[in-house]
């Protein structure tokens, strides 16, 4: 049967069903990055010594409308993540304004490599370490 805009409403709805993040990224064969916490080693890129973080992961800004508060020694858990194929290119940034523009970069790594890891990164006088986990 060749389908078409008018006999596709005829296909049964038990066709079709709703996909997790989880099984919608096995269907399309790449990697999940989940960031699950945050330690504040430093936070300096303010002059108040308290950041506003927020992630960009591949380009998909994450968490700006919503910053975590950090200072030092301070940690957080930060549940979110992207799918992604290849390599995965994680920034954290200082939230100082209304855009992207505004923000201080406080580092960045990039990562391919299914398993959990402990990184630290720094910037604009800032230090932390981030936890993540790749998964196929």
């Amino acid at each position: 049967m060749t389908f078409s805009k008018s006999n596709l409403n005829l296909l049964s709805e038990s066709l079709f069903a709703e996909l997790t993040a989880d099984q919608s990224q096995m269907l399309e064969g790449g990697k999940r990055i989940d960031i699950l916490s945050v330690r504040c080693i430093r936070a300096c890129a303010d002059p108040d010594g308290t950041d506003e973080l927020f992630l960009v992961i591949n380009g998909q800004i994450l968490m700006r409308d919503r910053p975590i508060v950090m200072q030092n020694g301070g940690g957080a858990s930060v549940g979110v993540g992207a799918n992604f194929d290849g390599t995965a290119d994680v920034r954290l940034f200082d939230k100082d304004g209304d855009t992207k523009a505004d923000a201080d970069l406080l580092g960045s790594f990039s990562v391919s490599a299914s398993g959990q890891k402990t990184v630290r990164v720094s910037g604009s006088g800032s230090m932390y370490d981030v936890t993540y986990r790749v998964t196929d």
